[in-house]
């Protein structure tokens, strides 16, 4: 394995080498801008929750993995290089989305952040009175008490799927110039990263 290669890598199929010679004035580049988006999410987080969403105890990981994938979409969607101390913005963002209308109310989408994404980050437990479920007829529900919240987490996870998919096919329509090149911003970023990791490693290895 060459570890400089494995350094420049940005998904499981290309490398920042690869994203460079994409250039964000070319038509013909912005399929191929989508595929290396594609590839990055789903060759690194979503193929792998598939492969869990028949076990009967995956919901609590189902939804960490979700969670930073709502956060990350919002991010492409906002050209963010660097969104420190701004997941609960993000988060919140994601899920005043379409496909999370209208179970996700604000207070919903606050709760959600702080009991299921934080919850599930920093402590590996949904805080609060929130049941994680599958079967259920919608995908946010109240319970009965009105204090917590039951989530169906495959209706979940098809949603944060439908949404990533919007968004792909939202990046190769050439009427969406703002939102391309704040992807271009994001990936960017993550290519050079990558490009000074390769020249870092390959220096040590040289010494």
């Amino acid at each position: 394995m060459n570890i400089v290669s494995e350094a420049l890598r940005i998904s499981p199929k290309y490398t920042s080498s690869d994203w460079n010679t994409l250039s964000i004035d070319a038509p013909s580049d912005w399929q191929r801008a989508a595929d290396i988006v594609r590839d990055r999410l789903e060759g690194r987080f979503l193929r792998f929750v598939d492969s869990w969403l028949t076990d009967p105890f995956s919901g609590f990981i189902i939804l960490s993995v979700d969670s930073l994938l709502a956060e990350t979409i919002q991010q492409f969607r906002a050209g963010v290089k660097d969104g420190k101390g701004k997941s609960g913005k993000y988060i919140k963002r994601f899920l005043s989305g379409p496909r999370f209308q209208p179970d996700f109310d604000v207070i919903a989408r606050e709760r959600f952040y702080l009991d299921i994404r934080c919850g599930l980050l920093h402590q590996a437990e949904a805080k609060e009175m929130w049941l994680v479920r599958r079967g259920q007829t919608a995908m946010l529900q109240k319970l009965t008490s009105g204090d917590g919240y039951i989530i169906d987490v495959l209706r979940f996870h098809a949603a944060v799927r439908q949404s990533l998919e919007d968004y792909y096919h939202e990046i190769v329509e050439p009427s969406q110039d703002d939102l391309r090149a704040k992807l271009w911003t994001k990936m960017d970023h993550i290519s050079r990263i990558r490009a000074v990791r390769g020249l870092l490693i390959e220096a040590e290895a040289k010494s």
